[in-house]
C-alpha cells in the first residue's frame, strides 16, 4: 500500500472557530455545503466529503453561539437556518415521494428506488423497501404532512423575531469587513481571518462604538 499516496488523498476537516476562515462559515451557514468545511476544497475542485462533517458543523455551529455572546440574536440565526432546513426538507422530500408513487415499479428499477431510500433516509424519512410501496409512500406522506406543520409553526416564530429584530437583518461579509476595518482600523481577510477572530473583532469594534458614546 503507497502510505504517501494515500494521505495525499485524505480529506481534511477543519477543527473549530479557531481555524475555521469565516468566509467558508458564511457560505456553510447560509447553504448547508459541507464541501467548504474541507481544507482540500477549493470551491470548484471534486471531493468527496467525509462523513464527520455533517457532525463537525453542528459543533462549529454550537461554539459559534457561544462565542456570540447575545442568546437572543444566535437564537435568531440558528431559527433562520431550521427554517432553512425544514422548507428545503419539505420540498425534497415530497418531490421524491411523488416520483417513487408515479414512477415504480414500471418506470423506476429498483437501483434507482434505492437511492431515492437513501437520499430519503438524509431528510430523516426511514422508507421500508420490505413493505407495500403504496402503505410506505403514505405513510411517509402522513408524517410529510406533520412536518408542514412544524414548519408553520417555525416560520411563525421566525416572522414575530424578525419584527422584533429588524436592526439585525444579515448584510454581506464584504460589508460587514468594510464597517469593522473602519472602526477598529484592524485590516480582514474573508478567506484567512478565522471565526474566532472575526467575532472578538466584532467585539472591539461593539466596545470602541460604546466608548465614542460616552
Amino acid at each position: 500500500m503507497d502510505r504517501g499516496k494515500l494521505v495525499e488523498n485524505t480529506v481534511r476537516v477543519y477543527k473549530g472557530c479557531s481555524d475555521l476562515p469565516i468566509r467558508r462559515f458564511d457560505i456553510v451557514y447560509k447553504t448547508n455545503d459541507y464541501r467548504y468545511l474541507c481544507l482540500e476544497y477549493n470551491g470548484y475542485n471534486e471531493i468527496e466529503v467525509p462523513k464527520e462533517a455533517e457532525k463537525r458543523w453542528e459543533e462549529i455551529f454550537d461554539e459559534w453561539v457561544k462565542l456570540c455572546d447575545d442568546n437572543t440574536i444566535s437564537y435568531y440565526y440558528q431559527l433562520i437556518l431550521e427554517v432553512t432546513y425544514l422548507e428545503t426538507r419539505y420540498i425534497v422530500s415530497k418531490e421524491m415521494l411523488q416520483q417513487i408513487f408515479m414512477r415504480y415499479p414500471e418506470a423506476m428499477d429498483e437501483e434507482t428506488l434505492d437511492l431515492y431510500i437513501a437520499e430519503l433516509k438524509k431528510w430523516k424519512y426511514v422508507y421500508n423497501k420490505k413493505n407495500n410501496m403504496l402503505d410506505e409512500v403514505g405513510r411517509l406522506m402522513d408524517q410529510h404532512r406533520a412536518s408542514q406543520n412544524k414548519l408553520g409553526l417555525k416560520k411563525s416564530e421566525l416572522e414575530e423575531m424578525r419584527k422584533e429584530h429588524e436592526d439585525v437583518e444579515p448584510q454581506t461579509l464584504e460589508a460587514q469587513a468594510i464597517i469593522l476595518e473602519h472602526i477598529t482600523g484592524i485590516k480582514t481577510d474573508l478567506d484567512k481571518d478565522s471565526v474566532l477572530k472575526w467575532l472578538e473583532t466584532g467585539k472591539l469594534a461593539t466596545n470602541i462604538n460604546e466608548q465614542r458614546r460616552k
